[in-house]
C-alpha cells in the first residue's frame, strides 16, 4: 500500500499538472511556508524533544546567557544608550528572547532597563502567549505579536540563530561550459527531478559576482531570498551590529569539491535524509548558509564584516568556560552537574554546534573596534559575581537522550 499523500503533495502536484514543472526552490517555499500545510505554518512542534530537531538555545540556557553578555559589550561600545533596540530574526517560541532577558533581570544590571526587544516572525502560528515568561513588573520592553517587518535600528543590535538556512534554495548542476538548473516536475504522478537552463540570469551571475569556478559535475544550492532579508537589516540600522549564527561556509568552501552534492537535508523526528520529495510538508528542508553572499549583501548597505568565526571560538571567547567551571561550585547532585556540563559541551563541539558560523558586522561606528573588543564579555576569566544558569523544562534534555539508563539505575554519585 502506497504511504497516504499529504494534502500539501496534492496541491504541489495539481500546480506542477499546470505548470509543466517548478524550480526547486519554489518546491521548497511551498513545502516549509504555504500557507495551510507548510511545516512551519501548521503549528505543530518543530524543535525538541517531540520536534524533529534541536537547536543551540533549546540545549542550554547558557547560550542564551552567553549572548545577553554580548549584548552587553555591544551596548557599551554604542555608548550606553538609554534606548536600544535588540531585533531576533525568526524568533520562533521566544526560547532565546526567554533565555536573554531572563538572565539579564538576574543580574540586577542597569543595561536591561535600556532594552527595547523585538522578535519578527512571520510564523505567526508558531509563537506563544507573551505572558507565559514575561513579568509584568519587568524593567524591558518586549514585542513580537505583531511584528513581521524589521523596525528602524537607531542603535542596537539585529541577532538572528538558525535563520537563514531556512530559506528556500535554488538547486544547480555544473557542466562543461555551463549551468543547468534542477527543477521538479512529475512522472507518473511522481516527483522527478529535470534539468534545463536556469531560471533566471541572477543565478548564473551569482557565481561570477563570487568568482567562484564550480567544479564539474557539482551540484550546489542558490539563496537569492536570504541576502535581500541581510539588505534590509543593513537599511534598518542607523548604529549598531549585527549577529548571524547558522551553519554555513564562506563561498570557497561551500562550493567547493568538498561539496559535490551540495549541503541539501531534511529533518524528520530526529533523523536526516537527502530526500526532499517525502513527508511533503511534515519535514524540514535545510541547506548551507553562503556567509559570502550575506556579507557582499550587508556590505552594499553599509554593513562592515568585523569577523566570520565559529560558534566554537565564539562561545569561549564570551567565556562559556565559565558557565562550566561554575557548576563544580554548586551543591548540586552529580547527576545534575553532568546533565548541564553536557548540554554546555553540546553547545561548542566542533562536530555540531561549535562548527556553526557565527558572522559579525557593524555600522556607524565612530571608530574602528577590534573584534577582541567586540567579542568579550564580564564572564571571561570567572563568572565572579554574575549567576550560573542551568537546565530548565524547556530544553532537551541531551544526557537523559545519551545515556537512558542513568534514569532507572541509581548510580549516582560516581565517585
Amino acid at each position: 500500500m502506497s504511504p497516504k499523500k499529504s494534502n500539501l503533495e496534492v496541491r504541489l502536484k495539481q500546480r506542477i499538472q499546470n505548470l509543466g514543472r517548478i524550480t526547486f526552490a519554489e518546491f521548497m517555499e511551498a513545502c516549509l511556508y504555504d500557507q495551510d500545510f507548510g511545516y512551519y505554518n501548521t503549528g505543530h512542534e518543530t524543535i525538541g524533544t517531540t520536534g524533529d530537531y534541536y537547536t543551540a538555545p533549546a540545549t542550554h540556557p547558557g547560550f542564551g546567557a552567553t549572548l545577553a553578555l554580548q549584548l552587553k559589550t555591544m551596548w557599551k561600545l554604542l555608548g550606553s544608550p538609554n534606548n536600544f533596540t535588540v531585533v531576533e530574526g525568526g524568533g520562533h517560541k521566544g526560547r532565546l528572547a526567554k533565555d536573554i532577558l531572563n538572565y539579564l533581570s538576574t543580574t540586577n544590571d542597569t543595561f536591561i532597563s535600556s532594552i527595547n526587544y523585538w522578535i519578527v516572525e512571520n510564523n505567526r502560528r508558531a509563537l506563544i502567549d507573551i505572558k507565559l515568561f514575561v513579568s509584568e513588573d519587568n524593567d524591558y520592553e518586549l514585542s513580537w505579536e505583531n511584528n513581521t517587518k524589521i523596525p528602524t535600528i537607531q542603535t542596537g543590535v539585529f541577532i538572528s540563530n538558525e535563520l537563514f538556512d531556512a530559506y528556500p534554495r535554488h538547486r544547480l548542476q555544473s557542466f562543461p561550459n555551463q549551468l543547468q538548473e534542477i527543477y521538479v516536475s512529475l512522472n507518473n504522478m511522481s516527483f522527478v527531478e529535470t534539468i534545463d537552463i536556469p531560471s533566471s540570469a541572477q543565478l548564473t551571475q551569482h557565481f561570477e559576482n563570487l568568482q567562484i569556478d564550480l567544479p564539474n559535475g557539482a551540484k550546489v544550492e542558490v539563496d537569492t531570498q536570504g541576502p535581500l532579508f541581510m539588505e534590509r537589516i543593513g537599511k534598518a540600522i542607523g548604529k549598531g551590529f549585527v549577529i548571524t549564527i547558522d551553519y554555513g561556509y564562506p563561498a570557497e568552501t561551500l562550493y567547493s569539491r568538498k561539496y559535490m552534492n551540495g549541503t541539501l537535508f531534511c529533518y524528520y523526528q530526529h533523523t536526516s535524509s537527502t530526500n526532499p520529495y517525502i513527508r511533503v510538508g511534515k519535514q524540514d528542508i535545510t541547506a548551507h548558509v553562503d556567509f559570502s553572499s550575506l556579507a557582499n549583501a550587508g556590505e552594499r548597505q553599509g554593513l562592515k564584516v568585523e569577523s566570520l568565526m565559529t560558534q566554537q571560538k565564539y562561545l569561549k571567547k564570551l567565556g562559556i568556560q565559565a558557565f562550566i567551571d561554575s557548576l563544580r561550585e554548586t551543591n548540586l547532585p552529580e547527576k545534575q552537574i553532568m546533565e548541564n556540563r553536557m548540554a554546555l559541551l553540546e553547545l561548542t563541539k566542533p562536530t555540531g554546534f561549535g562548527g556553526f558560523g557565527v558572522l559579525i558586522q557593524s555600522k556607524g561606528l565612530e571608530t574602528p573596534i577590534s573584534i577582541d573588543e567586540i567579542v568579550i564579555s564580564e564572564a571571561r576569566g570567572g563568572l565572579g559575581k554574575l549567576p550560573g544558569v542551568l537546565l530548565s523544562k524547556d530544553h532537551v534534555p541531551i544526557f537523559r537522550g545519551k545515556y537512558p539508563q542513568y534514569e532507572t539505575l541509581d548510580l549516582w554519585p560516581i565517585s
